[in-house]
C-alpha cells in the first residue's frame, strides 16, 4: 500500500470483550525525590527517553501546525510492552501476520503530546511510539507474571517501619528488576525464612496504605507550567461494572419530589398541543446534546469509572466521543508509511477526566478542549533502524474528537 492509502474504520471490525478493556487512574503526583524510569506510566511532566542518548527527530518533538516546540507538552508516557498471544489474535482478524518485530521483553513506551496554542488544529496533537530492543527470553512465565504486574497498582518501594532505610529511597523503582530489602511488599521470600518470622505482620493492604501515606507527606515536585503540566503516576485496573452503580442513576438520599411541580392543572392545553414538549430556552441547548446517541454512550460507560483518564484496549473498539459516521470524507486511519504492508489498530485513548487533572487552576477559556484522543499504532510493532543503543522513534496515529462548541 502507497503513503495515501488508508484502512476505513468500521465498527463492527473489532468486539470489545469483557475483560479486554484496561483503566488508568491517578495514583500520586509525583514528588521532588521520585525518579521515573520507563516503566512507569504517568500524565504531565517531562518524558523519559529510552535512554539518554538516544532521542525522537526533532522534526517529532514540535507542534505539527504551528511547527513550534515551545507549547508542546507531554500528555501522556505509557509503558506499553506487547502480549504475543493478544497480537497474534488482532492480526488473524485483519489477515496481517507477522510477529518478527513482536518481542514482549522489549521496552515499548507511548508518548503523546499537545501544542497548547494550537487548539483544533490538524496534527497539534502527536503520538511518538519508542522501541528499546532487548533479548527475548523463553521463560513464559516470567512474561506472563510482568503482564499481570503492569495491571496492578504501583508498589511503594519504601518501608515507613525501616528506620534503618534513607528516607530518599525510590518509591517507583522498577517493578520487574532486582528485589532489595526496602520493600516491604516483596513476596520473594527464601525457603525456611517463615519460621524464622516470629512478630505478627501487618496486612499487604495496610502495609501499602501506610506507605502510601507517608509518601503522600513528601512534597511534590514543582513544574513550570509554562513549559510543562504537573506530573502525576498511574495505576491500571481491568474495566468493571460489577457491584457499582452509575452517577447518573443515583438519587440523592434527601432528594423530595415536589408533586405540585408535576401537576398540570392550569396549563394551557393550546400550547401543550402546539408543542408537548415544551422546553425552557436554556435547556433546549443542553437537550440536543444529550439527543446525540455516542455522546450519551461515552456518558453512560465512563459513569462506572468516573476517574478514568486512560483506555486501554489494543486490537478493540475505542469508546467514541462524538459520531464520526457523519465526518466527509469517512474517517480512516491511515496505515504506516514506514510499513506499508501492515495496519494500525485502535490501543489506547485519552479521557477528559485527564485535563480536569492537568488543569484544575486553568482558566476555563483556556484550557484544553478535546473530549478524547484515539491512538492507532502499528499491528506489527515495527520500526526502523535502530540506533546505536538499540532504541528506535516513530509516529503514530492520533485522532482528536473535540469538545462541542455548539
Amino acid at each position: 500500500m502507497s503513503d495515501t492509502e488508508h484502512s476505513t474504520f468500521e465498527d463492527d471490525e473489532y468486539i470489545s470483550k469483557p475483560g479486554d478493556v484496561y483503566l488508568a487512574f491517578v495514583d500520586t503526583p509525583v514528588k521532588e525525590d521520585d525518579e521515573l524510569t520507563i516503566e512507569d506510566t504517568f500524565i504531565g511532566g517531562e518524558p523519559v527517553w529510552l535512554a539518554e542518548d538516544s532521542l525522537p527527530p526533532k522534526d517529532m518533538l514540535r507542534c505539527g501546525a504551528c511547527k513550534g516546540s515551545n507549547n508542546f507538552k507531554l500528555l501522556l508516557q505509557a509503558f506499553s510492552p506487547l502480549d504475543i498471544a493478544q497480537v497474534e489474535e488482532v492480526q488473524k482478524k485483519l489477515s496481517v501476520q507477522d510477529l518478527t518485530h513482536v518481542n514482549p521483553d522489549d521496552d515499548r513506551v507511548l508518548y503523546v503530546f499537545i501544542c497548547t496554542k494550537c487548539q483544533r488544529k490538524p496534527n497539534s496533537v502527536r503520538c511518538i511510539r519508542g522501541i528499546k530492543k532487548n533479548k527475548s527470553t523463553t521463560n513464559r512465565e516470567s512474561v506472563d507474571k510482568k503482564m499481570q504486574q503492569l495491571s496492578e497498582p504501583k508498589e511503594f518501594k519504601i518501608n515507613p517501619f525501616d528506620i534503618t532505610k534513607s528516607d530518599t529511597s525510590n518509591p517507583f523503582s522498577n517493578p520487574f528488576g532486582s528485589q532489595d530489602n526496602s520493600n516491604p511488599f516483596s513476596t520473594n521470600v527464601k525457603s525456611g525464612e517463615i519460621d524464622d518470622i516470629k512478630e505478627p505482620q501487618l496486612s499487604t493492604k495496610a502495609q501499602l496504605k501506610a506507605a502510601q501515606s507517608e509518601h503522600d507527606k513528601k512534597k511534590n515536585k514543582e513544574f513550570d507550567t509554562s513549559k510543562v503540566f504537573k506530573s502525576y503516576l498511574l495505576y491500571v485496573e481491568e474495566e468493571s461494572f460489577k457491584n457499582k452503580k452509575p452517577d447518573h442513576l443515583k438519587l440523592p438520599k434527601n432528594l423530595k419530589i415536589d408533586k405540585e411541580a408535576l401537576d398540570l392543572t392550569g396549563t394551557d392545553e393550546d400550547d401543550l398541543e402546539k408543542d408537548p414538549i415544551k422546553l425552557d430556552p436554556r435547556t433546549e441547548k443542553l437537550s440536543k446534546f444529550l439527543d446525540d446517541d455516542t455522546f450519551q454512550k461515552f456518558q453512560e460507560v465512563v459513569a462506572y469509572n468516573p476517574h478514568q483518564v486512560l483506555r486501554y484496549d489494543l486490537g478493540g473498539m475505542p469508546l467514541l466521543y462524538a459520531d464520526m459516521k457523519t465526518e466527509q470524507p469517512p474517517f480512516r486511519v491511515p496505515n504506516p508509511s514506514y510499513n506499508s504492508q501492515s495496519c494500525r489498530v485502535f490501543e489506547m485513548q485519552l479521557m477528559p477526566k485527564l485535563i480536569m487533572d492537568l488543569e484544575d487552576e486553568t482558566d476555563v477559556n483556556e484550557g484544553m478542549e478535546w473530549g478524547t484522543i484515539l491512538i492507532y499504532t502499528d499491528i506489527q510493532n515495527f520500526t526502523p533502524q535502530c540506533d546505536e543503543n538499540d532504541v528506535a522513534y516513530v509516529e503514530e496515529y492520533v485522532k482528536v474528537q473535540w469538545e462541542s462548541r455548539k
